[in-house]
């Protein structure tokens, strides 16, 4: 089986968090999170996190309050991701996954952090969505005013 240099260095590219990865774009920083050391985390840091999700050709926005590593979606403009919670567990180098569920979904993924704080979020199974968790000061659905 021939392996795809081009899918070889994405893999690496987002397992590392390099800002040379093609087609890959971050909201600009909106100073809430400090540089992540990724590969030394231990955790998920506290607070609010912004992740767009796609479902059905349709984005979706959820508000993730994140404390002692256990995630609660406090706000969404899809009814019935409201209550999603689960606890993140550390795979290793700033990556993590969690385990999603309320009375109507189920989702498990993974959030690979990158050194601004954001951390790219990967469905399980991958079906190449593009999403991402910003984080934000509150439990609102409104991007910071300089990343967009």
């Amino acid at each position: 089986m021939k392996k795809s240099p081009f899918l070889i260095g994405m893999i690496l590219c987002v397992a590392l968090g390099s800002d040379f990865c093609p087609g890959q774009t971050r909201p600009a920083g909106d100073g809430i999170a400090p540089e992540l050391k990724v590969l030394e985390m231990k955790s998920v840091p506290d607070g609010h996190f912004l992740v767009n999700l796609q479902k059905e050709g349709q984005e979706r926005l959820v508000n993730i309050e994140v404390q002692d590593s256990t995630a609660k979606c406090v706000n969404s403009n899809d009814a019935q991701l409201k209550g999603l919670q689960g606890k993140f567990q550390l795979i290793g180098n700033g990556v993590f996954v969690i385990f999603f569920h309320n009375g109507n979904h189920r989702a498990s993924q993974y959030w690979l952090f990158q050194k601004d704080g954001t951390a790219v979020v990967k469905e399980v199974p991958d079906r190449g969505e593009k999403q991402t968790a910003i984080p934000v000061e509150t439990d609102s659905l409104d991007l910071p005013k300089n990343s967009r």
